[in-house]
């Protein structure tokens, strides 16, 4: 079960994903992690519009390419469920650490 070997999916790697501008803090360090939580929230939103764009074009009837639809609705899922498991880690983190004794 350990040998699972996922052959033909080429060009789908973290380093192929679409990254957003880095804006350097105030005081010239890292940004903070609010910022960073906002900008990842609104490239997930951004995709989502996207693919709600590509659906409504393709049940309006117009000419759309459908597998270029499907990767864009794939991709704002995707992207929505991964937002989700990074979203329920951190609520986890955040529970155990209010379970500290003090």
């Amino acid at each position: 079960m350990n040998d699972l070997n996922v052959g033909g999916a080429t060009g789908f790697s973290p380093s192929s994903w679409p990254t957003m501008p880095r804006v350097p803090a105030a005081d010239g360090g890292a940004e903070p992690f609010g910022t960073t939580l906002g900008r990842a929230v609104r490239g997930v939103n951004d995709l989502q519009a996207q693919a709600q764009d590509a659906t409504v074009a393709l049940a309006s009837g117009q000419p759309v390419d459908m597998a270029q639809t499907l990767v864009t609705i794939e991709k704002a899922n995707i992207s929505l469920q991964f937002a989700l498991q990074i979203r329920n880690k951190l609520l986890e983190a955040y529970q155990d650490v209010m379970r500290i004794p003090v």
